[in-house]
């Protein structure tokens, strides 16, 4: 039993390390292929995005470092929908980043042979150390 809980845990933490090395984790079951396209903000690719989060987030929200994990669906009409937040370091930068993706504009769906669909986006943003505002 001790070895099942070890092997548990370890799996854990290389999903953790691998959730910090990466910007943007896409959790689809999308397959590589010609005819399948990623969705996009504002009609480019995924730093874009990290750009309005970084102009519309109020960095005050954080109060010690830690890291916000968010997932969201990207619907077939580009909407943001069914925010969850999964991990955060404190409940008012979990509320901010609710917010922030509330008010996202419009995506480029996702496609797949020309048919747009839903994408369930999840997202780590880290925050390395705490703001101090003066």
């Amino acid at each position: 039993m001790k070895h099942f809980l070890l092997l548990v845990i370890s799996f854990f933490l290389i999903q953790i390390v691998s959730a910090q090395e990466s910007e943007l984790l896409m959790e689809t079951e999308l397959v590589s292929s010609p005819d399948v396209s990623n969705p996009k903000f504002n009609g480019v690719d995924f730093n874009k995005f990290y750009e309005f989060i970084h102009q519309e987030f109020n960095y005050s929200t954080v109060t010690k470092a830690g890291k916000i994990v968010v997932s969201f669906t990207v619907t077939e009409v580009g909407e943001v929908k069914k925010i969850k937040v999964l991990e955060f370091p404190n409940i008012e930068a979990a509320s901010e980043i609710i917010r922030v993706l509330n008010k996202s504009p419009k995506w480029e769906p996702a496609k797949r042979a020309g048919n747009p669909f839903s994408v369930v986006i999840k997202m780590p943003l880290l925050f390395k150390q705490k703001i101090i505002l003066k």
